[in-house]
Formats: structure tokens, C-alpha cells, sequence
């Protein structure tokens, strides 16, 4: 997970689980991109706080509710074997 090289207001990563919750945290995806065949979601983070999000999740303390991460997830996934 890291800023993009590109643009300071956009954040990539390709842990899926991650990108899910950014999602149903309401950040928006705005594109994907493939690099040495991995995935990586790009997310536009001018409108939200990336670190305290990221905190969040890796503290355990992040909530978002459970029916639309889980289907945030079966979406991405899609994206991963197209």
C-alpha cells in the first residue's frame, strides 16, 4: 500500500481485502492498473483521511458494515480474473 508515484492524491495497493474497505468506507476506486501481473486498485484519497483509515484497519478498530464489504469484495475479485 502507497501513495501513487503519479499523483499524491491517490493511494494504490493490491491487498484486496484492504481495497474492499476502503470501498465500503466510502473512498472511491477510480481505476485499476496491472504491473508484473498483479493487480493494484488505485483509490482517489482527496477526500479522505488515508492514514487514519489505514490505522484503522491494521488496529483492528476500523468498522464498516459487513453486506456491503462483502460485496465490495466478490466485485473486486471479478476485476482480479477478468
Amino acid at each position: 500500500m502507497k501513495k501513487s508515484e503519479q499523483n499524491d492524491k491517490e493511494w494504490r495497493t493490491h491487498d484486496l481485502y484492504f481495497a474492499g474497505y476502503l470501498q465500503t468506507a466510502g473512498v472511491p476506486m477510480i481505476r485499476t492498473e496491472k504491473e508484473n501481473a498483479r493487480l493494484y486498485f488505485i483509490f482517489d484519497v482527496s477526500i479522505a483521511n488515508i492514514e487514519e483509515l489505514k490505522t484503522a484497519w491494521f488496529n483492528s478498530s476500523g468498522k464498516v458494515a459487513a453486506l456491503p464489504y462483502a460485496n465490495n469484495l466478490k466485485t473486486l475479485k471479478t476485476l482480479c480474473h477478468m
